[in-house]
């Protein structure tokens, strides 16, 4: 990441990654895996760099998310996890 994003930068960047991708034939599809996602500012910034490099497509799994509470637009997500919807004893497949 070049120095003038710093840890707190929070909007999607153009140039924030610098990528080589091997093949740039359109068949590379790389995943990118997130420890967090905040904004989504380094995620699009990421996906974005890798499209202009020559992916075809770009998929981002998250691994946590930071919901603020007292964020009016967060509170439909926060009320729609209260009532858990995964369970173990369910097929996700099959139900």
């Amino acid at each position: 990441m070049p120095n003038r994003y710093g840890p707190d930068a929070r909007h999607f960047q153009r140039d924030w990654f610098t990528v080589r991708l091997p093949d740039r034939s359109g068949k590379v599809r790389p995943l990118v895996l997130d420890d967090t996602w905040t904004t989504g500012s380094r995620a699009q910034s990421l996906a974005h760099s890798l499209k202009r490099a020559g992916a075809s497509s770009v998929g981002v799994v998250v691994l946590g998310r930071h919901v603020n509470p007292d964020h009016a637009a967060s509170r439909p997500l926060l009320k729609a996890i209260e009532e858990p919807v995964f369970d173990f004893s369910i097929c996700a497949v099959e139900r």
